[in-house]
């Protein structure tokens, strides 16, 4: 499994193989479509408004992986609507940016190539500056949060808000992974849990080394 590696100049690299590079190029290919959808400054009425970055979003957006990626600042339904209305295009932005950093990385130097075009090399082995590091983690942090949104996967806060007691936390959470790890392999949700779990292990692998 491919594993990030720091040398001794504080560069990382990594060897993809082709088949894993082509799937974080769609997937955040995807991302970055999905991020541009719905942003209140393609509406923009005001020119100056959209100059410093105010945006008429005021309101969580209506797909469920966007909800997930650009949650309420506070409880408060006003006050998140009025936060949102300053901070949600740079924040679709800044997420946009990540996940272009990946994407370009791995896209390969041919205009015809297209994402379902198959990668003609075995593997593609990348290196870049240890400050490019953040943009990779968020943007790896970005897809599984997507792709757990698509499994049904919650987040610590949803299990705690929705379960009875801190047993039912554990138990819903254990339950969820195992649904996935005992899924037949010919079953296409069993395919995307496990693109979940190996985007976290590269998160992992790259904090690992970060701080190794």
């Amino acid at each position: 499994m491919s594993t990030f590696k720091r040398s001794e100049d504080g560069s990382i690299s990594i060897t993809f193989t082709s088949q894993e590079a082509h799937v974080l190029i769609n997937l955040t290919e995807q991302l970055v479509e999905l991020l541009a959808e719905g942003d209140g400054q393609s509406h923009q009425v005001d020119p100056l408004l959209h100059l410093v970055g105010i945006s008429n979003a005021d309101s969580l957006p209506e797909d469920p992986v966007l909800r997930r990626l650009l949650p309420n600042a506070y409880a408060d339904e006003k006050s998140a609507g009025e936060f949102r209305r300053y901070t949600e295009h740079g924040l679709r932005e800044k997420k946009k940016a990540h996940a272009l950093t990946i994407y370009e990385a791995l896209l390969p130097q041919d205009e015809e190539w297209t994402g379902d075009t198959p990668l003609d090399k075995g593997f593609l082995t990348l290196t870049f500056p240890s400050d490019e590091s953040l943009e990779w983690l968020g943007g790896l942090n970005d897809l599984r949060l997507a792709l757990a949104v698509r499994l049904g996967i919650g987040t610590e806060q949803d299990r705690v808000k929705n379960a009875k007691n801190d047993e039912d936390v554990i138990t819903t959470s254990e339950s969820l992974h195992k649904k996935y790890e005992l899924m037949v392999d010919s079953d296409p949700m069993k395919a995307v849990y496990s693109v979940y779990s190996w985007i976290g292990w590269l998160q992992q692998s790259l904090l690992d080394a970060l701080t190794n």
